[in-house]
Parts: structure tokens; C-alpha cells; sequence
């Protein structure tokens, strides 16, 4: 396993393709008469995470783990993001799904496509309910 989104998980052999990871910071811009504006360090931005997968008919249902992902997506879920080492990324929700058809059957089947999909870090609040179903929280 390569990573872990809640309970998808990435096989390398299957789906992964790359991950980014965008750290950023916010600054705001004071304008001086007669000087050079000055920046003043607001703080850290949200995390950002990018991961190009690959799902191909060989090894998966194409169709199947989009729907996997837009599943996640449509209920606004925030995730658990796990790195195959263990690492504990943060909580983070779906922001994008983008997909690219690579090759298809003559009956428009699925075959080869590449799904790239960007998480947002949350930092909300999760409801005890979504806490016990996505194992926030030990029962």
C-alpha cells in the first residue's frame, strides 16, 4: 500500500502514479507612501496533497473506484490521510477529482485512465457521527 484515504487505499501496482505535497504560507502586503511595501507573516496556509493515480482493467474496475472517490467526494467527508510507512499526514477532504480516459473498449468500457485528485487539509470540527464511521474515534 502506498497510501490510505479513509478506507481507500492506494496499491502501487494498481492506481499510483505520483504524489505532491504544497506547503504554503500567507503573507499580506502593507502599502508605505514614499517606501517599499512591507510583508507581514499571517501564517500558514492549508496543506495540499495531490495524487495522480492510475486505474487500469488489469489490475481493477476503472469505474468502480472513481466511484470510490466521487462517493467520498459528494458527502464532503473529511479523511484520514496515511502514508504506506505509517505516516500520519492530517484530515483532509477531496477538493478535485479530475479524470483523463487513456484508452477505452469499442463499447466505451474503461480500460486506461488517469484520475488525479487534490485534498485539502481540514482543520473543522467532525461530527461525533462521522467520528465513529471513518475511525476518529475508538468505540
Amino acid at each position: 500500500m502506498f497510501a490510505q484515504l479513509g478506507d481507500i487505499k492506494f496499491e502501487l501496482i494498481t492506481y499510483f502514479n505520483g504524489l505532491n505535497e504544497t506547503v504554503s504560507y500567507n503573507y499580506v502586503q502593507h502599502d508605505r507612501i514614499g517606501n517599499k511595501p512591507v510583508l507581514q507573516f499571517l501564517g500558514k496556509n492549508l496543506q495540499e496533497e495531490s495524487i495522480k493515480l492510475n486505474f487500469h482493467r488489469n489490475f481493477c474496475v476503472p469505474e468502480e473506484e472513481i466511484k470510490k472517490l466521487t462517493d467520498v467526494a459528494d458527502a464532503a467527508t473529511p479523511l484520514k490521510f496515511l502514508k504506506g510507512n505509517g505516516e500520519y499526514v492530517g484530515v483532509f477532504v477531496i477538493e478535485e477529482i479530475g479524470q483523463t480516459t487513456e484508452q477505452a473498449a469499442p463499447d466505451g468500457t474503461l480500460m486506461s485512465v488517469q484520475v488525479d485528485v487534490r485534498l485539502k487539509e481540514y482543520t473543522g470540527k467532525i461530527s461525533e457521527e462521522k467520528q465513529e464511521q471513518k475511525g476518529f474515534k475508538k468505540k
